[in-house]
């Protein structure tokens, strides 16, 4: 009786589904490939590494120092007091602390860096599909990228990852400067 019940719920759900979802005009777009292919995809990705790169020479000037400091605590002589040893390990501890604390703050910087650069170049994505959509017609735009397969496409034609591109890349060559610049 369960099976009779669950059935006919089933056939209430999905033939309305199949009847209104033969209507639609489907189309995919690989939008991992849009991403990656976007000229300012890359112009914002090298941005953000020559900032990252300064970041991450400070702190390896920091860590350097620390390793200095260290090294020179190892090296004291025998006859250096004890307080004078217990300043360099206050010093050394100090020394990490500081860096701890760099490298957080720059890790929480680099985030709202890459948020800042890529944030526009998505909503720019999503504008040009939408666009190429409207203009080809479509009502539903599958995504291929993430585990959403598409195995297999009738027509071509409904592939828009080329016009998006096109589009996108046509008036690329912009990325936010970094705003302490």
């Amino acid at each position: 009786m369960k099976v009779r019940g669950l059935l006919g719920l089933l056939s209430i759900i999905l033939v309305p589904a199949t009847i209104f979802g033969a209507a639609q005009k489907i189309g995919v777009i690989d939008v991992d490939k849009v991403y990656n292919e976007f000229v300012d995809t890359g112009l914002a990705e090298q941005q953000f590494t020559q900032e990252s790169e300064q970041w991450e020479k400070e702190l390896n000037e920091k860590e350097e120092e620390i390793i200095r400091l260290q090294t020179e605590y190892d090296n004291l002589p025998p006859i250096v007091s004890k307080e004078r040893r217990q300043q360099k390990l206050q010093e050394i501890q100090q020394k990490k602390e500081e860096y701890n604390t760099l490298a957080n703050e720059y890790r929480n910087k680099a985030v709202d860096r890459q948020l800042e650069l890529l944030a526009p170049i998505s909503e720019r994505i999503v504008e040009v599909i939408n666009e190429v959509a409207e203009e080809y017609g479509l009502d539903i735009v599958i995504n291929t990228m993430q585990g959403e397969i598409v195995l297999y496409i009738k027509d071509e034609d409904i592939d828009i990852t080329t016009e998006v591109l096109d589009r996108l890349n046509a008036g690329s060559g912009t990325v936010p400067q970094n705003p302490e610049e």
